[in-house]
């Protein structure tokens, strides 16, 4: 029985490593060669790869109504990784200033609590000293 339980929890462990893994590789994919540089420098010097990486995305939504504004708001208010937001007038655009950490899987799925779909999605990444 112990012999399963530590293996349910390696496999946990290593699947949540595989992630953080795939998350720096499209990072290091979708940047420009002074972000990929800066990505490089830090891994050298022995920091998270993406501390100093910055995403600023534009998503075209679907779905959004008025009566769930603002629990949207809140929701993208409360996570650490969003340093801020703008919702279009019409709710058909977030643009999101955020960590380069966070992803669009954990942005569709936060999106998805409200019936909300994305229809668009652009990122660009840059670096951004703190």
């Amino acid at each position: 029985m112990k012999k399963y339980i530590l293996l349910f929890a390696f496999g946990v462990v290593f699947s949540s490593f595989e992630s953080v893994g795939q998350v720096y590789e499209k990072v290091y994919e979708l940047s420009g060669a002074e972000v990929q540089n800066k990505m490089n420098q830090n891994k050298i010097d022995g920091i998270d790869i993406l501390s100093t990486i910055h995403a600023s995305k534009i998503v075209g939504i679907a779905g959004l109504n008025a009566s769930s504004v603002s629990n949207l708001q809140q929701a993208l208010t409360s996570n650490p990784k969003i340093e801020s937001f703008n919702l279009s007038e019409d709710l058909t655009s977030i643009g999101i200033e955020a960590k380069a950490s966070f992803t669009k899987d954990e942005l569709a799925q936060l999106l998805s609590t409200f019936s909300v779909i994305i229809t668009g999605y652009s990122v660009v990444y840059s670096i951004k000293e703190d």
